[in-house]
């Protein structure tokens, strides 16, 4: 089966307020250098029908919003990778993309991995130098996917329980 997919936006998300000039430099401990070049992986699903959240615009705007105020207290993760031993917390910011896809049954159906990483914003296995990233999948029957990738070398799966 093909799942359809429409990139709607691609964006960075900035920090509200910028990093201080003495934490510029998150240095990673020498067991984060060593550990592999890949992504801890999250897709989130809600049902937006039964939510007090009214449309698709609101719920991307708040999550934009809400992203950039917490890139202020989480400062390394609008930051960039830098030669494998520090965060370079420079404020970058964050890729945010929103995607349109068809029915969330399609994958809820058959969740191969192939599709479920169509969910995400870049491969797990991806070496890059940003520290996090965020696709937005929106479906055709009011549900959303929210996906992350997290750099290993920042954070591990430890992290989200």
């Amino acid at each position: 089966m093909k799942i359809g997919v429409e990139k709607i936006s691609k964006e960075i998300v900035k920090p509200s307020s910028p990093t201080p000039q003495h934490l510029r430099h998150y240095h990673l401990s020498f067991l984060d250098q060593l550990s592999p070049e890949v992504n801890n992986s999250w897709v989130y699903f809600f049902d937006i029908e039964t939510s007090n959240l009214l449309n698709i615009a609101d719920v991307s705007d708040r999550l934009k919003k809400s992203s950039s105020q917490v890139l202020s207290h989480f400062y390394p993760l609008a930051g960039r990778l830098f030669n494998q031993s520090f965060v370079d917390c420079n404020d970058e910011g964050v890729p945010y993309i929103e995607t349109r896809r068809c029915h969330l049954s399609h994958i809820l159906d058959d969740p191969a991995p192939d599709y479920v990483s169509k969910l995400l914003p870049y491969e797990m296995d991806e070496a890059i130098d940003t520290v996090l990233g965020v696709q937005v999948n929106i479906f055709d029957c009011c549900g959303i996917a929210v996906g992350i990738c997290i750099s290993h070398k920042v954070t591990d799966a430890l992290l989200f329980f």
